[in-house]
């Protein structure tokens, strides 16, 4: 009897492994499923995350471009603005006289300075002078004396890269 009990556990145990392998074998099935649709769905997304990069991309050029055209255009409507303001305007038929600001000799005193400074640039103003360059030796035109020694020493710094003076507001 012993044989028959041993044999009927062996039996039922085979049965029992036959069963966990089955059950087993489809958890195992139904993982692979869900993996090989999480694959596909990560195709996607890397996809759609590749076309969204591009499209950032693009973007970003795009606004690059458009703030330099509305700098572009800031500059040409601040140009335009300031021609109309000193009569540049086709409108206008003849040019207003406008004397030149006395020579600035050099003198140390800050009232003088800011006056002389003062009447340069509303002479460049009122005679239309835009670019900065010009403006610049507009100005350097006006000194006499001490200033133009001075002047003399600026441009050797600015040659030799030491200092810029490129606008009237550096000046």
């Amino acid at each position: 009897m012993c044989t028959f009990q041993g044999q009927e556990d062996l039996t039922e145990m085979v049965n029992k492994l036959a069963t966990d392998v089955a059950t087993h074998k489809e958890a195992l099935g139904n993982a692979a499923e869900s993996f090989g649709e999480m694959k596909d769905e990560m195709k996607v997304l890397r996809e759609q995350v590749a076309d969204l990069a591009a499209m950032n991309r693009a973007l970003t050029d795009i606004v690059t471009a458009l703030q330099a055209e509305v700098k572009e255009l800031q500059v040409k409507n601040h140009t335009l603005q300031r021609q109309i303001s000193v009569g540049g305007g086709d409108d206008r038929l003849a040019r207003v006289d406008v004397q030149r600001p006395a020579k600035y000799n050099g003198t140390r005193d800050s009232r003088v300075i800011d006056n002389f400074l003062f009447q340069v640039q509303y002479y460049l103003d009122l005679q239309g002078i835009m670019g900065d360059d010009l403006q610049v030796k507009t100005t350097t035109i006006l000194l006499e004396g001490n200033a133009v020694a001075w002047w003399r020493r600026k441009k050797l710094d600015i040659q030799k890269g030491i200092c810029t003076i490129d606008t009237f507001d550096d000046f």
